[in-house]
């Protein structure tokens, strides 16, 4: 299974014979630079991923529901996600989307909820942002009041090494839904000298919060924390998390895999099954439940 979803294994063929029916991809990135030009700041530039090539991606592994997440290099400009949301439809497609909360009107949120949004994405990881905890606070504060009235989430990608500044932060934004991407992506010297999950600094601070009900995490892009699909410390990271807060947790994919070009992620996937699995958990719970409460689908 390669990046644009055109390759095969015997890895895919196991793969799609686990996956329940009504499975949600919660986090695919489509990006169209011919149709849609990248942001002046984008960091890198991917080339076009369509919603047709992550349709056939998914195909392979008979899911036909995705979470299409706003990627930085659109910046604030959803002209791209919103175009595959509206061609997916409500019973298929949900959208996280990037705005800035000062100049995005009410009715501008209540359009894109229509259409299937379901949450706001900061992204601090992809940019190198590491703002002091206040500074945070008065962000997610800001961004947790303008998607309040339609129940979004704030998406966070942040490194787990961060997340210590979220448990005072969380509380006070009144339940506000939190999403931690791909495990909290700890950052390369954890990675390089951890071996469990609990000598991550942050990752304590992430079991409180997930504990305390309004905080999910994604268990995706385990491809970007090892090259090894089998890693202990991954399996450490994927089984606490899901031990902790089963109900908690959903799965993605993270297509298309961005500057991963050609990786055959499909023996990846497996492991985080084998491991949700090891847990006593169902995938059904994971891959459809979850995400379906998560993202307000009515089945």
């Amino acid at each position: 299974m390669g990046s644009l979803g055109v390759h095969s294994s015997a890895a895919t063929a196991r793969l799609a014979k686990r996956i329940p029916r009504g499975t949600w991809d919660t986090h695919m990135h489509v990006v169209d630079p011919n149709k849609y030009p990248l942001d002046k700041a984008a960091t890198y530039q991917p080339s076009a991923h369509t919603l047709e090539q992550a349709n056939a991606f998914l195909g392979e592994l008979g899911i036909e529901k995705m979470v299409i997440v706003q990627p930085s290099v659109y910046a604030n400009d959803n002209s791209c996600t919103l175009d595959g949301l509206r061609r997916l439809g409500l019973k298929k497609g949900r959208a996280v989307v990037q705005f800035d909360p000062a100049t995005t009107s009410k009715a501008q949120l209540q359009e894109w909820h229509n259409l299937g949004a379901r949450g706001v994405r900061l992204n601090l990881k992809s940019v190198g942002a590491l703002p002091s905890e206040e500074e945070l606070m008065a962000t997610m504060r800001s961004y947790a009041d303008a998607v309040r009235p339609f129940g979004w989430s704030l998406e966070l990608y942040i490194s787990l090494e961060e997340v210590g500044k979220l448990e005072r932060i969380v509380p006070a934004l009144d339940g506000a839904k939190i999403i931690i991407d791909h495990f909290g992506h700890p950052t390369n010297p954890s990675l390089q000298s951890a071996k469990t999950a609990r000598e991550i600094p942050g990752f304590a601070s992430l079991e409180k919060l997930l504990k305390e009900g309004s905080t999910w995490v994604k268990i995706s892009a385990s491809y970007r924390l090892s090259s090894d699909p089998g890693s202990s410390l991954t399996e450490s990271l994927c089984r606490e998390i899901v031990r902790t807060r089963p109900d908690r947790v959903v799965f993605a994919t993270d297509w298309p895999h961005t500057r991963f070009d050609g990786l055959e992620v499909a023996e990846y996937l497996e492991k985080i099954f084998d491991w949700v699995e090891a847990e006593g958990v169902s995938l059904e719970q994971v891959l459809v439940k979850n995400a379906e409460e998560l993202f307000d689908v009515k089945s």
